[in-house]
């Protein structure tokens, strides 16, 4: 079922002030056209090119006879549009014009339409725009390879390495030689030089000049000695880490399922107007 997916129609664009800006006259409903053998009606067109916000007839007509090919590939599916979720559309349509239902019904009687046509309208436009996905998204996934390269290409993150430093004082030289030629374990060689490490997250060059560089060389777990002219510097690279800044990795792999579903989308209405006979009354 759709519903609970579908967090707001696009009905700002259906502003019933401007219906003589559309006007057709009198309507008889004519067919304007039809998609395997289903008529897309006057009606249809008129309500079209209110809600896309456009008075040109065939880029409307154009999006009109797309929303028919889904709406019939979907059929049998198990997908449909909750009344409640259409009720409630049209509901807030009215409100967002200053309109009553009531007023919202006599505004489209005035060019031979009806809240019923209005709805039918809603239910197809929901499943082409956003139902479609529900059955489009078990084709499309987000690899993390594709993550991965989107979250470097956004330039979002940033690479950090944690690191334990001992520092030594350099009159101490002599001592660290001692203890180096008894243990390698960086723990044993804090508590025997009577120091305390420090845990620091760093990016490169943040650290000293002699001591950058051998840490950004190093691989976790690795011990690394640097010197400068005051200190000696023992580390050891306890983590390598990245760090986003901006979006968030579950925003990210929405923008880009999204864009997925959008191609596949297009996809499967390029194949439909390729297999399906369409036709279009002047």
């Amino acid at each position: 079922m759709v519903g609970e997916h579908i967090k707001k129609v696009s009905c700002g664009i259906l502003l019933f002030a401007t219906l003589t800006t559309f006007s057709f006259g009198k309507l008889f409903d004519r067919v304007v056209a039809s998609v395997n053998g289903e008529a897309v009606l006057e009606s249809d067109l008129k309500l079209g090119m209110l809600f896309y916000n456009s008075a040109d007839k065939q880029e409307v007509l154009s999006r009109l006879l797309d929303v028919w090919l889904i709406n019939q590939f979907v059929q049998g599916k198990g997908l449909s549009v909750q009344e409640e979720v259409l009720d409630q559309s049209i509901l807030r349509l009215a409100q967002f014009n200053n309109m009553s239902l009531e007023e919202l019904q006599k505004e489209l009687e005035t060019e031979g339409l009806t809240l019923k046509d209005l709805k039918e309208f809603l239910r197809r436009e929901m499943i082409f725009s956003q139902g479609i996905y529900a059955i489009l998204i078990r084709e499309v996934d987000v690899s993390s390879v594709e993550l991965a390269l989107e979250k470097y290409k956004a330039g979002e993150v940033v690479v950090k390495r944690v690191v334990d430093v001992i520092t030594v004082e350099k009159e101490d030289g002599q001592k660290v030689l001692s203890i180096l030629e008894k243990t390698r374990d960086f723990e044993e060689i804090a508590k025997l030089l009577g120091l305390n490490p420090e845990r620091l997250s760093v990016e490169r060059g943040m650290l000293v000049d002699s001591l950058d560089k051998e840490v950004w060389n190093a691989k976790v777990g690795d011990l690394v000695f640097a010197e400068d002219k005051d200190h000696i510097y023992i580390a050891r690279v306890s983590e390598i880490r990245e760090e986003y800044k901006g979006k968030s990795i579950e925003e990210l792999r929405e923008e880009i399922l999204l864009k997925k579903l959008e191609e596949r989308k297009k996809e499967l209405i390029e194949n439909l107007r390729k297999r399906s006979f369409i036709k279009v009354v002047q």
